[in-house]
């Protein structure tokens, strides 16, 4: 058993290492990220409130979080949110990796230090790469 623990250790090590020297690499055409995607504006229930400092924010996304399986069973492609930032000017107020295993159409609740008439961003990013976003004043 301790063996195994540490050749699974070593093996982590080393991945670690890979991933660090290709993060040094520089950057070809080929490996460019696909990130460059412009952001489309998207449907979204945003309600955010300020009392004494501190704002609750509700954000309903519409979305059909289609995973890998219920994909395969209606002859589709998957596509679910990876990842979810909210941000009030250049400040990140929420931030979220999300799965598959996230709910259709997800209500996601945050508190935050903030003012009224300031704008909240919601920015969210599915499997393929698309950016989405909307944006509210929080009142």
């Amino acid at each position: 058993m301790k063996k195994l623990i540490l050749t699974l250790s070593s093996v982590a090590f080393m991945v670690t290492m890979i991933n660090a020297e290709e993060a040094k690499a520089p950057a070809t055409e080929a490996a460019a990220p696909a990130a460059a995607v412009a952001p489309v504006e998207a449907k979204m229930k945003i309600k955010a409130k300020e009392k004494d400092g501190v704002v609750k924010a509700k954000v309903a996304i519409s979305h059909n979080m289609l995973t890998y399986d219920q994909a395969k069973k209606k002859g589709k492609e998957a596509n679910f949110i990876t990842h979810i930032t909210g941000t009030v000017g250049d400040k990140v107020v929420y931030d979220a990796s999300t799965s598959q295993f996230l709910s259709k159409n997800p209500l996601i609740k945050f508190k935050f230090h903030g003012k009224k008439g300031d704008e909240l961003k919601i920015t969210y990013t599915q499997l393929k790469g698309e950016v989405f976003f909307a944006t509210k004043k929080i009142k």
